[in-house]
């Protein structure tokens, strides 16, 4: 005589059941939202990476996470495109992803029709722990109002002192070897930007490049730990709740008690520049921290902004003189010729207008 099931497998083929409405469901209106798309725009269908596994591409996913630790995740990725075209779909866990880099795409997503489209759950599961609500993770009105926050302290006027960068630009020097030895350039640039970044955005630089002891070496590592982490997030999509992950919640908790110590001072320090009179503060020199804290005194949202700010600020640069000095290295006319324009510096520290004045270095960061 056949047995009853129990109420355990019960509520288990329940929970089967429920997950594969939901899948269904998820994808029957995300195709239809699509459908949407392609109607009103004219789109054409893109061409499909080649899974395995068509439901939640895991073999796409240990294939990126293996190409992020040997260091071919571009590499791979420019394979991709030149096998499958400027713009092709595939699928990350459950959702479907759509990776291109054809110019008009990119441009629509950024710029003429950025209110319709959102950063979305999978980026802001991934990085919330780290970046709390900041404005890199947010959406609409929430996106909105930390925009209107942070832009008045990115006037130009109060960026175009380039003073600071003197010294960051000696230290980088003094730490390129001279005597003919190959060096690993990004690394430098990295630390570069770390200590421009700081020094600009906290009036503190924790000078990585200078003074290499066990605090900085730590705080840099809790940094390269928290965004690693965040990217194996991301790349894991919802499978990410299931992967312990103590390096990267380490890694958060000691850049968290960095930036909180940064945001408690200068929140001091704002309190004691209020019983100063107003023209103490003509000139004192332009700090971020203290523009922000002007503006408001949450400190979660200091941190959070102030958190994606150094991210954004580090890494964008440090990528940008990796790649450029990388054809530098390789092209000796373009290396010439750049030379030649900064020279007519004569060797004097430029202005931020003769930095706009000059043409091809212009060209030579844009291609970069």
């Amino acid at each position: 005589m056949a047995s009853t099931p129990s109420a355990f497998h019960s509520v288990l083929l329940g929970g089967f059941i429920v997950a594969a409405l939901y899948l269904v469901t998820l994808r029957i209106t995300s195709n239809k939202a699509c459908q949407k798309i392609i109607q009103r725009h004219g789109c054409r269908v893109p061409k499909k990476y080649p899974l395995k596994d068509p439901f939640f591409g895991i073999d796409g996913i240990y294939d990126a996470l293996r190409a992020a630790k040997s260091k071919s995740f571009l590499s791979k990725k420019r394979t991709h495109y030149e096998r499958y075209g400027n713009t092709f779909s595939s699928r990350l866990s459950t959702l479907s992803v759509i990776s291109t880099i054809e110019p008009e795409n990119i441009k629509t997503v950024l710029y003429t029709s950025f209110k319709d489209f959102a950063v979305g759950s999978p980026r802001r599961d991934a990085f919330s722990p780290l970046l709390g609500n900041s404005i890199i993770l947010s959406d609409g009105a929430q996106w909105e109002h930390a925009r209107a926050l942070l832009r008045p302290s990115f006037l130009r006027s109060q960026i175009s002192d380039l003073s600071t960068l003197e010294l960051h630009v000696k230290n980088l020097i003094r730490a390129i070897p001279c005597d003919g030895s190959i060096v690993d350039l990004s690394d430098l640039f990295l630390r570069y930007t770390a200590d421009v970044t700081t020094d600009f955005m906290f009036g503190e630089s924790i000078e990585s490049l200078s003074h290499r002891g066990i605090f900085r070496e730590e705080l840099t590592g809790a940094f390269r730990d928290a965004q690693l982490g965040g990217e194996l997030r991301f790349r894991l999509g919802r499978f990410a709740k299931f992967v312990p992950q103590p390096r990267f919640y380490r890694a958060v908790k000691h850049v968290h008690a960095y930036m909180d110590a940064l945001v408690d001072r200068a929140l001091k320090e704002r309190s004691l520049q209020q019983d100063l009179d107003d023209n103490a503060e003509v000139d004192r020199r332009y700090i971020f921290l203290h523009e922000l804290v002007r503006m408001t005194d949450d400190r979660q949202t200091l941190r959070d902004e102030l958190l994606t700010i150094f991210f954004a600020g580090r890494d964008t640069t440090s990528a940008l003189l990796s790649n450029l000095f990388f054809v530098l290295a390789r092209n000796p006319r373009i290396w010439q010729r750049l030379r030649n324009e900064v020279n007519q510096l004569r060797g004097e520290r430029p202005t931020l207008n003769e930095l706009k004045a000059m043409t091809y270095l212009g060209f030579c960061l844009n291609e970069s």
